[in-house]
C-alpha cells in the first residue's frame, strides 16, 4: 500500500509540473507566479541530476543546493542558505580544510575563470571520507557581474579505490618482474658472491675474535684495580683497542652532573687537550649534553662543540643499574667516521666500565667511611684522655700560679708550663676538630681563630694584637675563611721568624681576614714550587668568589688578607 501511494504521489507530481511549464510556456503565468514557477522548475531540474549542485555569494555562504549535495551534507536546503564550508562536516577534514574550499570559490569569482576538475577528499554527513572532482564557476547575473559561484562534484570514490587498486596490481605486477629479473642476475653472480660471502665472513669472525679478546683484556685490566684513577686510565686504554679515534675521553660526574674525574688521550697531530679545558667545556660539549637526555650510543656528524678539530663524535653513557656515573666518547677528524658497528664496541666498554668505576667508588666510600670510623675513634680517645689530662696540668699549674709569690723561684717555670699546658689543649681543640671535619661549622668563626692563635702562643713568645668578629658565614665560606687563617698562622710559626701578629677579623656587607706579621717576608713571585701553601690559600679563595691578597717582601714581614663579599640577599 505504501508503494502504491508513493507511485499515486509522484504521478500526481509529475502531472502538476507538466501543467505549471505549459501554462508558464503558453503566458498564463506573470509576475510573481511566473518567478515562483521558474524556481520551482530550476530546482526540480537540478534535483533531478545525478551530480551534486550548489551555489554560494561573494562571500561563500551557500544560497542554494539540490538533493545530492544535502544528503551528502546532511542539511536540509531550507537551512543550508548563510552556511559556509566551516560549518560542514569536511570543515576538520585531515585532508583538507574548510579554508582550501573558500580559497578555490574566492579563485574563481576574482578571475572570473572557471576552475575543473578539481580532486577533493571530504568527510560526508555519514562520516564517511569520500573523494570528489569539483566543477566551479562564475555565476553572473544579466549584466555579466559576477554574483556568486555555481558548483557541482562528482563522488569518484570507487572510481579511485579502483584505480589505486589497479595501480596496486599493476605495482606487484612491476615487482615480480624485478624479482625475477634479479633472481636471473643473482643466479649468474652467485659462485662469485658465496666465494666472497665466506672470505668476508672469516675476517669478520677473526675481527669479532680480536674485538672479544680486547674487551676481555680490557674488562680483566679495570677490574684488578680499585684505585679510581687507574681504572680511567684502562677504560682509555680499552677504547683505544677496539675504536680508531683521534681522541678517546672518559668524565665521571656526580649526582649535580658535575665532572669529578676526567682522563684523555689524544693522538699526535689532533692537538693536545688539557683536563682542565675538558672540565671548564663539559657543559658545551654537545655529545655529553645529547648524552643526558638520550641513553646512547649517539653519533654526530654535524657542526659541535667538542674538545677538538672532530668532524664525527661517538659516545656513551658510563652507567650501572640505570644510575648515570659518566660518559665515555671518541672523537674523529673525518666526518662521517663512526657508524653503529663502533657504537656498539664503544657501547661494551661503556658496560664493563660502568662496573669498574662502582667498584672503585664503593671501595673508595668504604675506606673514607673506615677512615671516618677511626678519625671518631681517635678523637674520642684523645677528648677522654689525653684532652682531659691537658685540662688538669692546666688548671693545675693555674693553682700554683695563685699559691706562688712573685719573687719565688719556680714561678717562671710554673707560668711557662702554665702557658704550654694552655697551648697544647688548643690545638689539642683544633687537632678534635681536624678529626671531625663536621664540627668545624658549628663552633663559632672567631673561636676557632683563637684556637689557632692560643697554639700558636705556646710555640713562640710574640705580641699579639687580636681583633676578632663574631661573624655568620655559610658553610663553604665559614670553612674557606678558617684554612685561610690557620696556613696564615702556620707560615708565621714555620717560616716568618716574627716578634708580632696581628690578626682581624671584621664583619659587614664585605668580610674581611687580615694577618700581619713583622717576620723575614719572601719574594711572593719567587714562592718555591715545592711550598703549597699560598697556592692553596689562592683556590679556596677561588672556591667562593673571595679576593686573596699578599703582600710582602723580604725583609719587610707580610700581610695576608682575605676580602669576600657576601652574596646580595644574604646576612
Amino acid at each position: 500500500m505504501g508503494s502504491g501511494g508513493t507511485s499515486a504521489s509522484m504521478e500526481l507530481r509529475a502531472a502538476q509540473v507538466r501543467d505549471m511549464y505549459a501554462r508558464l510556456l503558453q503566458g498564463e503565468l506573470s509576475g510573481t507566479d511566473a518567478l515562483a514557477a521558474s524556481q520551482q522548475m530550476l530546482q526540480i531540474l537540478m534535483d533531478s541530476m545525478a551530480n551534486a549542485v550548489f551555489w554560494k555569494d561573494l562571500n561563500s555562504c551557500y544560497m542554494g543546493c539540490n538533493k545530492v549535495f544535502a544528503r551528502f551534507a546532511g542539511v536540509e536546503p531550507n537551512l543550508l542558505v548563510g552556511m559556509s564550508d566551516r560549518d560542514m562536516p569536511w570543515a576538520d577534514s585531515q585532508a583538507f580544510s574548510a579554508d582550501w574550499f573558500i580559497d578555490w570559490d574566492k579563485h574563481v569569482i576574482e578571475t572570473g575563470e572557471p576552475a575543473f576538475g578539481i580532486i577533493e577528499q571530504l568527510r560526508s554527513a555519514a562520516g564517511e571520507e569520500r573523494w570528489l572532482q569539483t566543477n566551479k564557476v562564475p555565476l553572473c547575473d544579466l549584466d555579466g557581474r559576477v554574483i556568486g559561484v555555481l558548483g557541482t562534484f562528482e563522488d569518484i570514490t570507487n572510481r579511485r579505490r579502483a584505480e589505486e587498486e589497479l595501480q596496486r596490481t599493476l605495482d606487484e605486477l612491476d615487482e615480480r618482474v624485478q624479482q625475477r629479473t634479479a633472481q636471473l642476475v643473482l643466479a649468474n653472480e652467485s659462485l662469485r658472491r658465496e666465494v666472497e660471502d665466506r672470505v668476508r665472513l672469516q675476517a669478520e669472525e677473526r675481527l669479532q675474535r680480536a674485538y672479544a679478546e680486547a674487551l676481555r683484556d680490557t674488562a680483566a685490566a679495570m677490574t684488578s684495580t680499585l684505585d679510581l684513577d687507574e681504572v680511567l686510565r684502562q677504560v682509555v686504554t680499552g677504547v683505544e683497542r677496539v675504536v680508531s679515534a683521534d681522541l678517546i675521553a672518559v668524565v665521571l660526574v656526580d649526582a649535580d652532573g658535575e665532572i669529578r674525574n676526567a682522563n684523555h688521550r689524544a693522538s699526535f697531530g689532533y692537538g693536545e687537550v688539557r683536563h682542565e679545558r675538558l672540565e671548564g667545556l663539559y657543559s658545551q660539549l654537545s655529545i655529553l649534553r645529547r648524552l643526558g637526555v638520550d641513553e646512547g650510543p649517539i653519533i654526530i656528524d654535524e657542526p659541535m662543540d667538542a674538545l677538538g678539530a672532530a668532524r664525527s663524535t661517538l659516545g656513551a653513557r658510563i652507567s650501572v643499574a640505570d644510575q648515570l656515573m659518566g660518559f665515555l666518547f671518541v672523537e674523529s677528524a673525518v666526518h662521517g667516521f663512526y657508524t653503529a658497528s663502533h657504537a656498539e664496541r664503544l657501547g661494551a666498554v661503556a658496560d664493563q666500565a660502568g662496573a669498574a668505576v662502582s667498584n672503585a667508588r664503593l671501595a673508595r666510600t668504604a675506606t673514607e667511611v673506615a677512615a671516618a670510623e677511626e678519625r671518631q675513634r681517635l678523637a674520642h680517645e684523645l677528648h677522654d684522655a689525653v684532652n682531659q689530662t691537658l685540662w688538669t696540668s692546666a688548671l693545675t699549674a693555674e693553682s700554683l700560679l695563685r699559691e706562688l709569690g712573685d719573687d719565688d723561684p719556680i714561678r717562671e717555670r710554673v707560668d711557662r708550663l702554665h702557658r704550654l699546658s694552655r697551648g697544647a689543649l688548643s690545638e689539642m681543640r683544633a687537632l678534635l676538630l681536624e678529626l671531625r671535619p663536621d664540627d668545624l661549622t658549628e663552633v663559632g668563626l672567631d673561636e676557632l681563630i683563637n684556637y689557632l692563635i692560643s697554639a700558636l702562643e705556646c710555640r713562640r713568645t710574640l705580641q699579639l694584637r687580636v681583633d676578632l668578629a663574631n661573624v655568620q658565614l655559610d658553610q663553604d665560606a665559614h670553612h674557606t675563611f678558617y684554612r685561610v687563617a690557620q696556613e696564615a698562622l702556620r707560615n708565621v710559626t714555620q717560616h716568618a721568624e716574627a716578634t708580632s701578629v696581628e690578626v682581624r677579623l671584621t664583619d659587614g656587607p664585605v668580610v674581611e681576614l687580615c694577618v700581619v706579621d713583622d717576620g723575614r717576608g719572601f719574594d711572593v713571585e719567587q714562592v718555591p714550587s715545592g711550598h703549597l701553601g699560598v697556592a692553596i690559600m689562592r683556590e679556596r679563595a677561588d672556591s667562593i668568589g673571595a679576593r686573596l691578597s699578599l703582600d710582602s717582601r723580604v725583609g719587610g714581614g707580610t700581610v695576608v688578607r682575605l676580602v669576600y663579599r657576601r652574596p646580595e640577599g644574604l646576612p
